[in-house]
């Protein structure tokens, strides 16, 4: 049984994130949150103490785990990246060993940076995605995972039919789905409108259905992908619509970026329960545009944050949060008239780290809070020690911009401490 020490940072909801210096919390043998309450644990063996933070641990809902050795390569549109980045990246899965390599430096770097749970796309690779599963099991890694799913417009090592994807997909999810004691989720991972046929769609969501997975895939990410969808599929408007149709669209889905819909859209988007995940590193990265978080929420769609690495270069989370901060800053600047939008508040930033993208996920029942009975999945840091002499309201704005991986001390996922 671990006891931690420190100040306790508390996401609870878009506007309030509460600030309890010298608290504890005790975390249980079942990897559970056993306590939380105020005062230094008796003994001296206590993890944290003077100076330490304890935050809820960082999720990222969308990201790609081949293309994280492929962080930072500028100068691309998003076409250009799939052709001369991302596919590449994935091709070389075809070797399992390579595709180890990988997964193992993917989970060492999402535990260096804070993050301990991911919403990630594996590759087209069977073994490649048995291989991740095995290390996301062995070193203690939450994740929603699965087998990149495509069928036609990505080059011929990427693609395979519907049928044996489907039954390749199913296989894997008989193996990992709700293992290591729930920490691992098998996800349906078609990767867009563009690459995939109404076929293989609608298999997805009949399999996603029948096993209660998550379905992960990308909208509306960019003016050049909506008008591709639009020649591809004449009779409908938009990838909203072709994944309407192929009953892709559950409180399941998590669809990344969004950053081409419009208010009809979100509309269209939230009657289905369905979450956004807000990309803004990489939204920016491949000059796809400015997402409206803003429009988002206000249609009540369940949001989180996601890194989108490789194409976002960005793995920190609260970076990733900050730019979200940024972006509604840029679209309130431009606003007309001026001061009609309202740019989210560093609060925020927190909760969609933590409580909100949980709820996004389906998981807000376990993860995501600093709660008894919720999974132990924390983090002792130790920040720049002024950030504790200004006002609590200051101390959350301070501590989002400032915080960086090396004042990471320990990271606990499931009660386990898994690093750094």
């Amino acid at each position: 049984m671990d006891s931690l020490f420190g100040t306790l940072l508390q996401p609870r909801s878009w506007d309030r994130c509460d600030i309890a210096p010298a608290s504890r919390v005790t975390i249980g043998e079942d990897g559970k949150i056993a306590a939380v309450g105020a005062g230094a644990p008796a003994g001296s063996d206590a993890v944290g103490g003077e100076g330490c933070w304890i935050l809820p641990g960082f999720i990222d809902a969308h990201l790609h785990l081949p293309q994280w050795d492929c962080r930072g390569l500028d100068g691309l549109s998003l076409f250009d990246w799939q052709k001369q980045v991302a596919y590449p990246a994935e091709e070389r899965f075809a070797d399992p060993d390579c595709a180890e390599r990988v997964a193992e430096e993917f989970v060492g770097g999402m535990i260096a940076h804070g993050t301990t749970t991911v919403a990630a796309f594996g590759s087209p690779f069977p073994e490649a995605t048995d291989r991740a599963f095995r290390v996301f099991e062995r070193r203690g890694l939450r994740a929603v995972f699965g087998l990149m799913l495509n069928d036609m417009h990505v080059p011929e090592r990427l693609s395979t039919p519907a049928g044996r994807a489907l039954e390749s997909a199913g296989a894997l999810a008989a193996r990992w789905h709700n293992q290591g004691g729930g920490r691992l989720q098998y996800a349906l991972c078609p990767r867009s409108a563009t690459c995939c046929s109404k076929e293989l769609l609608r298999g997805v969501a009949a399999l996603a259905e029948s096993i209660g997975a998550h379905v992960l895939t990308h909208i509306a990410e960019s003016e050049a992908v909506e008008s591709a969808v639009r020649d591809m599929y004449p009779d409908l408007l938009d990838d909203v619509d072709l994944f309407a149709e192929t009953g892709l669209l559950t409180r399941r889905t998590l669809l990344g970026h969004g950053v081409c819909l419009s208010d009809s859209l979100r509309r269209q988007v939230a009657e289905t329960g369905a979450a956004v995940v807000h990309c803004p590193t990489a939204n920016l990265f491949l000059e796809c545009g400015l997402m409206d978080y803003l429009g988002e929420r206000q249609a009540q769609i369940p949001v989180a944050l996601g890194s989108s690495v490789g194409a976002g270069p960005e793995p920190f989370m609260p970076q990733v949060a900050v730019a979200c901060l940024q972006t509604a800053k840029a679209l309130k600047v431009r606003a007309i008239p001026r001061g009609s939008y309202t740019a989210p508040r560093p609060a925020e930033g927190w909760w969609l780290l933590t409580g909100g993208a949980a709820q996004a996920l389906d998981m807000g029942d376990r993860i995501g809070a600093l709660e008894p009975g919720y999974e132990a999945d924390c983090l002792v840091v130790r920040p720049e020690p002024w950030i504790a002499g200004l006002a609590p309201e200051q101390q959350v704005s301070a501590l989002l911009y400032t915080l960086r991986p090396h004042h990471i001390e320990h990271v606990y996922i499931a009660g386990r401490r898994v690093g750094p």
